[in-house]
């Protein structure tokens, strides 16, 4: 298989994971005062880093597609969050631990060593071996029980105001002609594409930053965020899934590509790494009996930590 490159985006500090296909960046480091070691830095080179507030994990996105040749140019290029990440080995979870209702993206309390198999770079090559474009299953928002998009956004998002969808729509109507029909059925329907994560071929890449960067850029110049915070300042990053929904329902109509749907999880707890937890549990209680009492504190809050941990996994009946 041809080089393939997985981004991963962090903005809370912790170890982060990487590989041969991982690489992981941290994103608006134009607005923060703290960089974070062993990962790229969303602020080098062409950027967008200082919109980080409004783009969210975009800003990743937009630096690779200018610094490509700094990943390596790869042949296959991927988007995923620290917390969310594709099962590429197939791997689903219990219906219960499920994030949506009748969806495929499902809870797991925190990241092992037997939760990194499902990232392991052979079942990525394996999946696009099979197809040209890898995404989480389209979402029908109807099992949320809101009726379109529209009703979805403006409702249920925090902190989202529905005349944000309608700007959303009438820009990208007058700037991509040739997306109308997609665009069309984001505004009368309910399938959307969720959490802007996604792999596919380089040339797809940059046609689809080439699509949707123009598009959010005039968004961001018709939408007054000088009294946004918090959700409501989050507004471009949530409506770039729906931009990222028309453009691969249009890689689909045009039948150029095989998409293939993978399930997806979501990691609880803020992606905590603890590689072998049971064996850390037993290691962590014995030094808290062993050592003296400053050092016996901090191993004692480690087990308790790693306890709480599992006892999560349990509750949801998650093998860790």
């Amino acid at each position: 298989m041809d080089k393939i490159k997985l981004i991963l985006s962090y903005h809370d500090e912790c170890t982060p994971l990487q590989s041969d296909v991982l690489l992981p960046i941290q994103t608006g480091c134009a607005v923060t005062a703290k960089r974070f070691n062993n990962m790229l830095h969303d602020d080098e080179g062409d950027n967008i880093s200082e919109k980080n507030e409004r783009f969210c994990e975009l800003t990743a996105q937009y630096w690779a597609w200018k610094n490509y040749d700094r990943i390596g140019d790869p042949d296959y290029i991927g988007f995923m969050h620290y917390r969310r990440h594709f099962m590429f080995d197939g791997w689903r979870g219990k219906r219960e631990n499920v994030w949506l209702p009748k969806g495929e993206v499902y809870k797991v309390p925190f990241i092992s060593a037997k939760y990194l198999k499902h990232l392991k770079s052979k079942y990525v090559e394996k999946q696009l071996s099979q197809a040209d474009v890898l995404i989480i299953k389209p979402y029908d928002v109807r099992y949320m029980k809101s009726p379109s998009l529209r009703t979805h956004y403006g409702t249920l998002l925090p902190g989202q105001e529905i005349n944000n969808f309608d700007v959303m729509i009438e820009t990208a109507k007058m700037m991509a002609l040739e997306y109308l029909y997609e665009i069309e059925m984001l505004e009368h329907g309910s399938l959307q594409c969720l959490c802007n994560m996604f792999v596919m071929p380089k040339n797809l890449f940059f046609e689809y930053n080439q699509f949707l960067f123009p598009i959010l850029s005039k968004i961001d110049s018709l939408i007054d965020s000088s009294g946004k915070s918090g959700h409501s300042l989050r507004f471009i990053g949530y409506l770039a899934e729906f931009l990222f929904s028309a453009f691969i329902f249009h890689v689909h109509r045009q039948g150029k590509y095989k998409i293939k749907e993978l399930p997806c999880s979501y990691v609880l707890n803020r992606g905590e790494i603890v590689l072998h937890p049971h064996i850390d549990l037993m290691k962590y209680y014995i030094l808290a009996k062993c050592c003296r009492e400053k050092i016996s504190k901090k191993y004692t809050e480690k087990y308790k930590r790693i306890r709480n941990l599992l006892k999560q996994a349990k509750s949801m009946k998650v093998e860790v």
